[in-house]
């Protein structure tokens, strides 16, 4: 279907800008001595004739897309120039059997004589209208490739996401798995109660994260509770040298965010701080709400004499991506090492699913 008979908003738009031609034709006929009559009775239904007959240069145009050769446009021009003869010619003849179907009215019998002296006129302003239509027509199959391409553009994006959150699963628990298996290895020999304390934790953190992980969207809330099931294994695996600090406003945990958000933030904080120091340290997660935004800190310490990190790791750039793609500009990332202390600061909008 022609895109101007599918929309009524664009059909209208099109109909009125005929408008400005039937004033234009109606001065025409005018400065050849016709009649206001005579003018306005032909004007107002050869503009209505044109804007249907002259729709049918966007089928053309769709089978003639424009090309980037010398060749091709040559090509194009013969047909455009072809079909522009032929339905200017058409117009015109179709001017003189309006023009003879109106004689019956008074004041119009002489209609037919002056548009068979207008009727060059009338074909070479038909072949311009017709013309003036095939320009028209490929604005608009420019406009509906770029929305087309803007929709696979979206629909790549989202694919894209996806992928990256199925990326993000693959890569999120291998180490600690890995650790977390050879902390389990050691226990079985001396500690056998707790090993088993560790078998149903990271039972309950597997079943946790996957059951996330086919969520775009999750609130603060589980996001929480998933870390606090990762970071009750590592607690067991670094016992005291893992301190934690939990300071969340509960105003702030129905809040949505992309999901396995806060996971990989509390992950590269024992990675690169709590594993990396002999005496460990704290690691502190903090949520406020503050002006409708949602703020989340995570802080770890850092070896004083370990070189300064140069830009973010890779997990940290998909977080600040991840979250910028779904906040865009209402959202803030940053991380910032200063005195010892690693800080991840995530500032988000308060949404929540009600």
């Amino acid at each position: 279907m022609h895109p101007l008979l599918a929309s009524r908003a664009r059909l209208g738009a099109y109909l009125l800008g005929w408008a400005p031609i039937a004033l234009l034709l109606t001065g025409i006929a005018r400065s050849q001595g016709w009649s206001w009559a005579e003018a306005g009775a032909l004007a107002l239904p050869l503009c209505l004739l044109a804007a249907f007959l002259f729709l049918s240069a966007w089928f053309l145009c769709r089978a003639l897309p424009l090309g980037h050769t010398v060749e091709g446009l040559g090509t194009h021009g013969m047909a455009w120039g072809l079909a522009a003869v032929l339905m200017g010619g058409l117009w015109a003849g179709l001017a003189w059997l309006v023009a003879h179907m109106l004689t019956w009215i008074p004041g119009l019998g002489a209609l037919p004589k002056r548009v068979e002296t207008a009727l060059p006129v009338l074909t070479g302003l038909g072949i311009l209208l017709y013309l003036a239509s095939v320009a028209l027509s490929y604005l608009m199959l420019a406009q509906d490739r770029a929305i087309e391409a803007e929709r696979k553009g979206a629909e790549l994006q989202l694919l894209a996401q996806e992928s990256e959150l199925k990326a993000l699963r693959a890569q999120l628990n291998p180490h600690f798995l890995f650790n977390s298996l050879n902390s389990l290895s050691a226990l079985t020999a001396v500690d056998p109660s707790r090993a088993r304390e560790m078998c149903v934790l990271l039972s309950d953190f597997l079943r946790r994260s996957l059951g996330l992980g086919e969520r775009r969207l999750v609130a603060l809330r589980e996001e929480l509770e998933l870390a606090r099931a990762y970071l009750a294994i590592e607690q067991i695996r670094f016992g005291a040298r893992l301190k934690l600090d939990w300071a969340v406003d509960p105003a702030a945990e129905p809040a949505l965010l992309p999901t396995l958000l806060l996971q990989p933030l509390v992950e590269n904080a024992i990675k690169h701080g709590i594993a990396a120091l002999p005496e460990g340290g704290l690691l502190s997660v903090a949520a406020e709400v503050v002006e409708g935004h949602v703020i989340l800190k995570v802080d770890n310490p850092l070896d004083s004499d370990a070189p300064a990190p140069q830009g973010l790791g890779i997990g940290l750039r998909q977080v600040r991506q991840r979250l910028l793609g779904r906040f865009g500009n209402r959202a803030r990332f940053e991380a910032v090492a200063r005195e010892g202390i690693h800080r991840v600061t995530l500032v988000f909008p308060l949404e929540t699913e009600s």
